[in-house]
């Protein structure tokens, strides 16, 4: 370590009188070396007061406002990927439904047509009553109004064929008589 001690020194003192004889030179003495270096850390100083430290601070706000709007964005995008979210399950509930609802429009119909079924086959089944009932009471009229033609044909062939007189009672007798064989027939 003395040699490097040593050898700094005469490094320095080769160095000095160079450097004397370059100030000199330029017309510069120590005073005014020293007094420009004065400034010159003067100037340092107050730019960086003056200069730097705003800028540091504006950089600093910026960079603040930068990451805001960074988390903001992230923040929206997050939103957005919610709402998109949201909104495609709206869609899928929305169709959903939509199929619910034809589904029970479908059943609906369905039930709709077979009450509709249902009370046409009432229907033709009490007309087919009706025209059943409206037919044997045809039928009993028509019974009836020939036991009546054919009571008095009876009657008629039966006096005519006898030349006397038959009463009620026995034209009933006769009439049932003929027309239960008529039947049978």
């Amino acid at each position: 370590m003395s040699v490097s001690i040593l050898q700094f020194r005469q490094a320095i003192s080769v160095f000095t009188p160079i450097c004397a004889n370059v100030f000199e030179s330029l017309g510069l003495g120590w005073w005014e070396i020293l007094f420009h270096t004065v400034n010159l850390l003067v100037l340092i100083i107050a730019l960086r007061f003056l200069l730097y430290k705003p800028i540091k601070k504006l950089i600093a706000n910026h960079k603040k406002k930068m990451d805001d709007v960074f988390e903001e964005n992230k923040k929206l995008e997050k939103e957005a990927v919610e709402a998109k979210e949201k909104y495609d399950k709206m869609i899928i509930e929305a169709k959903e439904e939509v199929a619910k609802a034809s589904v029970e429009a479908a059943d609906n119909a369905r039930i709709k047509s077979e009450a509709t079924i249902e009370e046409a086959k009432k229907q033709a089944e009490n007309i087919i009553e009706s025209a059943k009932r409206e037919t044997e009471a045809e039928r009993q009229r028509m019974k009836n109004d020939y036991r009546e033609t054919v009571g008095r044909l009876a009657v008629d062939i039966a006096e005519k064929v006898l030349e006397r007189e038959i009463d009620k009672k026995d034209n009933a007798k006769i009439i049932d008589k003929c027309l239960d064989e008529w039947e049978d027939r």
